[in-house]
């Protein structure tokens, strides 16, 4: 009898789901060879609601992304870069640019060429970073005055792609298309351009913020340190040096976590030996003393049980577990896919931040050079990613 996968059957149901919403819906859906995509104008009313209600802090929120946008071209331009550096030093591929794919796979595996990762996490964290990405392009947009065309959703291939339509770019088939207008987001002047096109990225380096300082609350908030309960005795060292009740984590250095941890740390204290505790009370050092009917030196602390509420979750460790990790892959697919988004290179809005730059201070001529550029990195990566999947 062959086990089945739980992210085999997800998998196989979320493409049929999908599968069948495309064709019960196929007289508002657009083909064009191996794109699939859905206009609507429902998103436009919620995106100018939001951007003629706050002005002042979109206009905060678009210049902000500007210089996160700035830092960011340098800083993935940097990071390309000293990847090739190495492939070239150390003639080997293994830390190469990678795809990364949805896979049947337990837990993200990162490979040079192919990259898979959980299908329930990849999907997770495609739409979280496609809808806050499209939608701030949307909204800074509309506080800068452009013109929509259209919102939606599609698919390229097997990779689901989301939009924000101006109007009069041509962005997919079947729209107007302004004959005066080259380029991307080019209603505006360059800054307001600049500020659109930063907006995405900035969207989502805000969006693997908050996924992953919630990892990090989620994780503090379930880690109990593990330990035994203690009750200082009036009159003896430990409550002298300020304890009172709590649970013992450390003595000397040594972890605490069961009774026989206890038992075999203090052994071999002796009379007047320095003794340091680490507790949920805090750092404590003070010096044992005699006391009759004891061996050895006395702390003066009563033991109680076991801390048990680390075990508590045990039975649900795996769901905890998967929590979290889906956080922390949301999180950093933000992070690393906003800093792809950023690399100088064309159709990539950092492609169109520079050009934008350049058709102001370098004029019509120099945007061939950055067309020429865009060409060879792409060249450069996608042989690079092919090279460590062959050999």
């Amino acid at each position: 009898m062959i086990d089945a996968n739980p992210r085999l059957i997800f998998f196989v149901l979320f493409t049929a789901g999908l599968a069948a919403f495309l064709w019960l819906d196929r007289e508002k859906v657009q083909r064009h060879f191996i794109i699939f995509y859905r206009r609507t104008q429902r998103g436009i009313s919620f995106i100018d609601r939001t951007a003629k209600r706050f002005p002042r802090f979109w206009n905060a929120y678009g210049w902000a992304g500007v210089l996160t946008g700035i830092i960011s071209i340098f800083g993935s331009l940097a990071l390309v870069g000293y990847t090739f550096f190495d492939i070239f030093q150390t003639q080997s591929l293994q830390n190469g640019p990678s795809l990364i794919l949805p896979g049947i796979v337990a837990e993200n595996q990162f490979n040079p060429g192919v990259s898979f990762i959980p299908v329930e996490y990849w999907i997770a964290s495609i739409a979280v970073l496609m809808i806050v990405h499209e939608f701030s392009h949307g909204i800074v947009a509309r506080a800068e005055d452009f013109e929509l065309n259209s919102v939606g959703w599609g698919i390229m291939g097997i990779f689901p792609i989301a939009f924000v339509e101006p109007k009069g770019e041509g962005m997919l088939p079947g729209a107007d298309v302004d004959e005066d207008v080259e380029g991307h987001w080019h209603q505006g002047n360059w800054k307001q351009r600049i500020k659109v096109l930063c907006a995405g990225s900035f969207a989502n380096y805000l969006t693997a913020a908050l996924f992953l300082g919630g990892s990090l609350a989620f994780t503090a908030f379930l880690t109990v340190p593990s330990g035994v309960f203690y009750d200082a005795q009036q009159g003896y060292p430990a409550m002298d040096a300020g304890m009172d009740n709590g649970t013992i984590n450390q003595i000397n250095g040594q972890d605490i976590e069961t009774l026989e941890d206890l038992e075999n740390a203090a052994s071999d204290l002796e009379v007047n030996d320095t003794v340091n505790i680490w507790s949920s009370e805090g750092n404590f050092t003070f010096q044992t003393v005699n006391k009759e009917g004891e061996q050895g030196g006395y702390m003066g602390v009563n033991i109680g049980q076991t801390q048990v509420m680390k075990s508590a979750y045990s039975g649900y460790s795996g769901i905890l577990n998967w929590f979290n990790n889906l956080l922390l892959t949301v999180g950093f697919l933000n992070f690393l896919i906003g800093m792809f988004n950023m690399l100088p290179l064309k159709p990539l809005d950092g492609g169109w931040t520079v050009d934008a730059v350049l058709e102001k201070f370098a004029g019509e001529g120099s945007r061939s050079v950055l067309d020429a550029f865009s060409i060879l990195g792409w060249i450069l990566l996608l042989g690079t990613m092919f090279l460590s999947l062959v050999l």
